[in-house]
């Protein structure tokens, strides 16, 4: 009788052990809609193309101005979009599962033939762990030509807050110091191209956590 008892113990835990593992494997899905307006008449832009990192689907914004991108996975997603004769533009958002998320796009015209001006590869990389209350902040840009002379500025802010640090305004390198952060925060931060005294760029929302000294 014994046995019987602890076999069926045995069946029992499997079946719930079985049932946690499917739980854990289950995708979660939410979607993105929004609007892209020109950055200096806030009017509607249709024909901008929109895509995803990590990839979902190519499309077009449409005669308002309007996007919707339905079954994107859980997690944080960067939006990237592109018209002719205008500044390309990219943002990361989070996307929970079941929720729809809004975010609107300002863009702006390349009045100086600037070109498709890519701010990317950070240090430390998006998403990066335990990092110290002082370090340097490091990007690479793409794109631009040989004559350009960009100036950047760059932003920070720590999770759950919308107040943003200027960190440095109109810097010519790719760098900028920054010190004095909590422990155990996640902080977000983003940099801004400038040229000739109007932004040309702008790269997507990098995020890190700073590390937790009691570990």
């Amino acid at each position: 009788m014994k046995k019987i008892i602890y076999i069926a113990c045995c069946l029992l835990l499997a079946a719930i052990t079985s049932c946690e593992k499917v739980k854990l494997d289950i995708i979660n899905y939410g979607s993105i809609n929004g609007t892209v307006l020109d950055g200096d008449t806030y009017l509607p832009l249709p024909g901008v193309l929109i895509t995803t990192t990590p990839a979902s689907v190519s499309l077009l914004s449409d005669a308002e101005g309007k996007f919707s991108i339905p079954k994107l996975k859980e997690g944080d997603v960067a939006v990237s979009i592109k018209k002719k004769d205008y500044l390309s533009n990219s943002l990361s958002v989070a996307v929970y599962g079941e929720e729809e998320t809004k975010m609107d796009f300002l863009i702006f015209k390349d009045d100086n033939n600037i070109g498709t001006i890519t701010i990317f590869d950070p240090v430390p990389g998006n998403g990066a762990l335990d990092q110290l209350t002082g370090f340097t902040l490091n990007w690479n840009v793409n794109g631009k030509k040989a004559s350009t002379v960009l100036t950047y500025d760059i932003f920070l802010f720590e999770s759950n807050s919308t107040v943003q640090k200027l960190l440095g305004e109109g810097i010519s390198d790719m760098a900028v110091t920054v010190s004095g952060l909590k422990n155990s925060t996640t902080y977000f931060w983003y940099v801004v191209a400038n040229y000739d005294g109007n932004k040309v760029a702008f790269s997507p929302t990098w995020s890190f956590k700073t590390a937790d000294p009691t570990k």
